[in-house]
């Protein structure tokens, strides 16, 4: 289980290839861990570096010396390492080349069986206890981290450094005070054997078993049916002062038809100072790809019925209802009920600036009245949607960044029409006042959040939200919970509508305050 905590280290950034000029591939999205977070995953990784080191398995040990009582063959066998004591441990980021884990100051405590034998007869022999504490020992490993053909991460250990200081060998029982004399003999024999074991131990930990973790990490997550996100790496992961990071697509695709979204992508600054431990950076251009991928998937389209109206609501889908909007509608179809035809023909897009997010939608929609049970299609309207957008975090094992219309501006004129032409400006004065239909009904609609990347047994905890120009920051700290799942009950972390303006002529949030009841009718009748 504890190499789950590897795979976070190193897919996060820790002990990475760096790079001071990396690649500037304008990614739509960028994990930074600073010191704090890397301080942090260092702080966990301590008793499962300790429990790693105490399944070393030390071979017996066996040397022929002189002794005072002639030429003997002794043995160590039945060695186990008891104790592990990790008092002090680094992490160094040494640009631009690599990264060193240290360890220092570390204590083993071991206990095995002695025994000896006299070469000449008559062959005396005797056996005890020892016990052996090795101190002053240090641990250097050097981890290199690159990317496959696929973008995924990959580890390689360059070197690794095994160092003992010191032995002290203590024997009890029978001939003690002749294994006293070549002690020496035997902790040099030690030395050897224990290095041996561990860097090997620790290689084949990573070269295997975090590889096989980071096999796992799916950096392809599905938002629903019809589009996924992609975060795999465009370049190694990098160093700048003190930070790590790593760079990842961070587009939205179709999936029946994956395209790359057209929209320029924004550069982003060197790095941020942050007091949490990681930074997350999702950028203009990330949510672009989402408008881009929907409407390229055709998901954005939709017809609206009477049957999407709740009861309460006194609006209804007929032409008499409409007669004062549009009287030549009822004038030439009266009493008939109606269907709308709301179809996007361009990808929604995002602005993401410091006064807050904004975004526009831009389509057309189309009347339809019911004649024999036939749609006969009587006007066409053009039809843009400025849009108010807030931002929500949903903590737990499996994150989510949802964005959520605060209020909409809309904007209509007549495209074409099979009743003549007519003025619009009344059914623009309707629909500006149905504003707080449209934001429950769209967020009910578009209900899913955009997964971040996750690992199991891990949560980010606490967030705070930055608006730059072309990208949000989202500053969070991260909780290890070993042998358990992370709740993936939702907790949001929003920013408040009061924390910003959006860029509108009209900044009414009177639609933020549509009641709990229409929002909770939209959300159960379209899902």
């Amino acid at each position: 289980m504890y190499w789950i905590l590897f795979a976070i280290l190193i897919h996060c950034g820790l002990s990475l290839p760096v790079n001071s000029n990396p690649d500037n591939s304008n990614p739509g999205f960028r994990f930074q861990v600073t010191q704090k977070g890397i301080n942090y995953l260092r702080d966990v990784l301590i008793p499962v570096v300790t429990d790693a080191i105490k399944t070393a398995e030390i071979p017996p040990i066996n040397q022929r010396v002189d002794t005072p009582i002639g030429h003997i063959t002794f043995g160590l066998s039945s060695i186990r390492i008891g104790n592990v004591d990790i008092s002090h441990t680094t992490v160094e980021l040494d640009t631009p080349s690599n990264a060193v884990a240290a360890i220092s100051d570390a204590f083993i405590a071991l206990n095995a069986r002695w025994n000896y034998r006299e070469d000449s007869w008559p062959h005396i022999s005797d056996d005890g206890s020892v016990d052996i504490s090795a101190t002053q020992i240090s641990i250097n490993l050097n981890l290199q981290i690159g990317t496959t053909d696929k973008g995924e991460p990959h580890v390689t250990t360059k070197t690794c450094s095994f160092n003992i200081g010191h032995v002290d060998v203590t024997f009890h029982g029978g001939a003690s005070w002749l294994y006293n004399l070549f002690s020496s003999s035997i902790a040099d024999a030690l030395k050897d054997a224990i290095k041996d074991q561990v860097c090997p131990l620790v290689t084949d930990a990573v070269d295997t078993n975090l590889n096989d973790i980071l096999d796992t990490v799916d950096l392809k997550a599905d938002i629903d049916d019809n589009c996924y996100i992609d975060y795999s790496l465009v370049q190694p992961p990098f160093v700048i002062k003190d930070a790590i990071f790593v760079n990842g697509k961070g587009e939205i695709f179709d999936k029946s038809d994956p395209k790359e979204c057209p929209s320029p992508k924004q550069d982003m600054p060197e790095t941020v100072d942050s007091e949490r431990m990681v930074t997350l950076w999702i950028t203009e251009y990330m949510l672009n790809t989402a408008g881009y991928a929907y409407q390229t998937a055709g998901f954005l389209q939709y017809n609206l019925t009477s049957d999407d109206i709740p009861d309460k609501i006194p609006i209804k889908m007929t032409t008499g209802f409409f007669k004062y909007f549009v009287p030549i509608l009822y004038k030439t179809y009266p009493d008939k009920d109606l269907t709308l035809w709301l179809y996007v023909t361009k990808p929604v897009t995002f602005d993401v600036n410091k006064a807050g997010v904004s975004g526009r939608a831009e389509g057309t929609i189309t009347w339809l009245v019911h004649v024999n049970d036939t749609l006969v299609p009587v006007f066409t309207l053009d039809a843009q949607l400025d849009l108010c957008v807030n931002l929500s975090v949903q903590l737990g094992s499996n994150s989510e960044i949802y964005l959520d219309l605060i209020t909409v501006e809309p904007y209509i004129q007549l495209k074409s029409s099979n009743i003549g032409n007519f003025s619009v400006s009344a059914l623009q004065s309707f629909i500006k006042f149905s504003r707080a239909l449209i934001v429950p009904f769209v967020n009910a609609l578009v209900n899913n959040g955009i997964p971040l990347p996750s690992f199991d047994y891990v949560s980010f905890t606490g967030f705070d939200f930055n608006l730059e120009d072309g990208y949000i920051q989202i500053h969070t700290d991260i909780k290890y919970v070993p042998n358990e799942r992370v709740s993936s009950e939702r907790e949001y972390y929003s920013l408040s509508k009061d924390g910003f303006e959006c860029k509108m002529k009209d900044k009414d949030l009177w639609a933020n305050t549509v009641a709990d009841d229409i929002f909770s009718y939209f959300s159960n009748e379209v899902n």
